[in-house]
């Protein structure tokens, strides 16, 4: 019986054992049938490894060697949404707008009811930036049908309105700016405040801006867990904004801008909100030496003297509008347009005076299309009895093309000025050209010389940074980065930017200058900053607030080529909306000062420019503010004009085309003026009163 039961004993054990095999061997074989295969299982690796490394780049800033990884990862999974749409967005980051386009419509051909990705598309169409392809009927029906897919949402409609204003069309800005507002967005609020300053309806503005500050109040008191004081008001520096913090502060600002013209704060605005009143720097009305005719045109200037008279004329063109020549006679300006033979000339961006048969008359440059868009540029020779003659063709300049803005420079040391235009690469033109004079005609050199460039480039300056005797070339590209070429003295230039040490100036910069700051006899390098119109108020309102990111870069040439970035040692790391800079000896001291001109392309910010002063070479100090703390403008440029007599120059500021009138800064004509009184404004108690300062007036 014993035996009996240990043979049954063992049987079972056998009979388990050979049933947990059995179900192994299935299990196995249904895991193999599956689980992928090798190759497969390799793939899906490769693209989380790739997708994920493309995700760490973008976060770092590298938005480039992002798009490459999001690529890479796409080759892999071809449909993968989120890859799409953060490659979309990486190359929006980098200027690249066509491709984030068409990358944003492969989402949508995937996935048509993507809200982001039609958000993104529609932000894309819209944005008025360098090398940009705007398309505002394209990209309203992008927010529609992105509004049909979620009618709850305030983003779309804010987007809507800011396109609205854009165009111009103040009442339409005003509906969809409403409705944000209507699904509780204290954005939504603050566009409708801000549309109707613009509109000069001050008293309803203010509502608007309370309903913004009280939602604000409410939220740091809900923080702070009791009352709220006036510690609690701003932000901690360092920090960065929530979207209520970025629609508080500048809400803030601009009732502070609307008690100015009513007179007062309204009732019972909490004492935190309120900004301290401002002492004076516009203590008389101080017109330029010379006035321009009533009615006179805004946009962009340059100082001529094309009839060697003495006196410096002046010529003001601007997007949209008939150029106009303003010949000096003594205290005032006449026009002189039809006379010189320039009538009919309009639609110009940018204009330069610039002798470039050395005949010793100033000849005249015009630059179309800007920063968006392409144009005919045109070369007028000054005929040496107070006229100009088109000879763009005979010149050898003829052509449809994207310039944004152009350098004469003898760059081979022949004696003659050569020409150098910066703008958007296509299909035929690359973002730098250079045009050989040889004395009958231009010659394109772009290829020969090295500087084949794709891209938008925005800006150039030419110096000679390393003290040859030849003179170098700083290329500021939009979003990219800027490109130290060095002049090999044959004809040809080499990319120096690396050994340089000016390598990763990234982000919206508009302008870049080569001066010497310090007095050691090389030129420095300066490359301003196109903050966020958000950072821009909040600087204003924080004397102390020093950001990492978004200002402009200051380099100091260390001599031997190399430069060192001296930003925060120098005081500049403050975030303003800069479309220029000009370097100007404000108040004769020797050292010279810069002048920040803050405006936008686009209707969507405004904000005073300012003034720093040159502390011996070591440092910078925001000195005052133009046209003041409390009038604020939007300008795309300004040039220094020579006054008549000794003393300061004057400074013409292009207003921007589409708020400019309204804000009544289409054209502002100012005098530098030597050290009167200035102080620094700030919320209440926050900061001590300035010291003396120079006063820039209006007229």
């Amino acid at each position: 019986m014993k035996r009996s039961l240990i043979v049954l004993a063992v049987v079972v054990a056998l009979a388990f054992i050979v049933i947990t095999v059995v179900k192994r061997i299935a299990s196995d074989a249904d895991r193999e049938a599956v689980a992928p295969g090798g190759a497969e299982k390799q793939r899906i690796q490769s693209f989380w490894a790739a997708y994920n490394r493309a995700n760490t780049l973008r976060t770092q800033g590298d938005f480039a060697g992002a798009a490459a990884a999001y690529r890479e990862a796409l080759q892999l999974n071809p449909a993968h949404e989120d890859c799409l749409y953060y490659l979309g967005t990486s190359l929006e980051e980098r200027g690249d707008y066509a491709q984030a386009v068409e990358i944003f419509r492969q989402l949508l051909a995937i996935n048509p009811s993507s809200g982001r990705a039609l958000g993104e598309l529609g932000n894309t169409l819209s944005l008025l930036a360098p090398g940009a392809s705007v398309d505002y009927e394209q990209a309203r029906q992008a927010f529609l049908q992105n509004i049909q897919i979620n009618r709850e949402q305030a983003g779309p409609f804010v987007r809507l309105g800011m396109m609205e204003l854009d165009q111009g069309h103040w009442e339409a800005a005003l509906e969809k700016f409403r409705v944000a507002a209507g699904f509780g967005s204290p954005d939504g609020n603050f566009w409708v405040g801000y549309t109707l300053f613009l509109q000069k309806k001050l008293s309803e503005a203010v509502p608007s801006f309370r309903k913004v500050l009280d939602t604000y109040a409410h939220e740091r008191k809900i923080t702070g867990r009791g009352v709220l004081s006036e510690g609690d008001v701003l932000p901690a520096p360092g920090k960065p904004l929530t979207a209520l913090e970025k629609a508080g502060l500048k809400s803030m600002l601009f009732l502070h801008w609307t008690a100015l013209r009513m007179g007062g704060y309204p009732a019972g605005l909490p004492h935190e909100f309120q900004l301290r009143p401002r002492t004076s720097l516009e203590t008389a009305p101080l017109p330029a030496d010379a006035r321009l005719p009533l009615g006179a045109s805004g946009g962009r200037a340059v100082p001529i003297d094309f009839d060697k008279d003495g006196h410096m004329d002046l010529i003001v063109v601007g997007p949209g509008q008939p150029l106009k020549l303003y010949r000096r006679e003594g205290e005032k300006y006449a026009e002189g347009t039809e006379v010189a033979g320039l009538k009919g000339v309009s639609d110009i961006w940018t204009a330069y005076a610039t002798d470039y048969d050395s005949d010793g008359y100033p000849d005249l440059y015009l630059v179309r299309s800007g920063f968006l868009g392409s144009g005919q540029n045109l070369l007028y020779h000054n005929n040496r009895n107070g006229t100009f003659s088109n000879v763009t063709a005979a010149m050898g300049l003829e052509g449809i093309r994207a310039t944004a803005g152009a350098c004469f420079f003898d760059f081979d040391g022949d004696g003659r000025t050569d020409l150098l235009e910066v703008g958007a690469s296509d299909r035929e033109h690359s973002a730098v050209r250079l045009y050989r004079n040889v004395g009958d005609r231009f010659v394109e050199s772009t290829l020969a010389a090295g500087l084949s460039a794709s891209g938008t480039a925005v800006d150039c300056t030419a110096g000679d940074f390393n003290r040859d005797g030849k003179a170098d070339l700083f290329v500021l590209f939009w979003q990219t980065g800027g490109v130290l070429y060095a002049n090999q003295g044959n004809g040809k230039f080499a990319d120096a930017t690396a050994q340089a040490g000016l390598s990763g100036i990234r982000g919206r910069r508009f302008n870049a200058v080569f001066f010497d700051y310090d007095k050691d006899g090389l030129p420095d390098l300066l490359v301003t900053g196109h903050a966020p119109f958000e950072e821009a108020v909040r600087t204003l309102l924080q004397p102390e607030y020093r950001p990492a990111g978004n200002t402009p870069r200051l380099f100091h040439n260390k001599g031997h080529g190399s430069f060192e970035e001296v930003t925060a040692e120098a005081g500049l790391n403050r975030c303003y909306g800069t479309m220029q800079v000009l370097p100007v000896d404000v108040d004769s001291d020797g050292w010279t000062d810069l002048l920040f001109v803050n405006g936008s392309q686009d209707a969507q910010r405004l904000e005073p420019s300012v003034v720093l002063r040159n502390v011996k070479g070591k440092k910078f100090q925001e000195w005052f503010y133009v046209p003041g703390f409390g009038s604020p403008g939007n300008f795309i440029g300004a040039t220094l004009v020579p006054s008549a007599r000794s003393g300061p120059p004057n400074v013409f500021f292009a207003g921007n085309p589409i708020v400019g009138n309204k804000l009544g800064t289409s054209a502002l004509f100012f005098q530098l003026q030597a050290p009167q009184t200035s102080a620094t404004h700030t919320r209440q108690g926050s900061a001590p009163k300035g010291s003396p300062g120079p006063a820039l007036r209006k007229p």
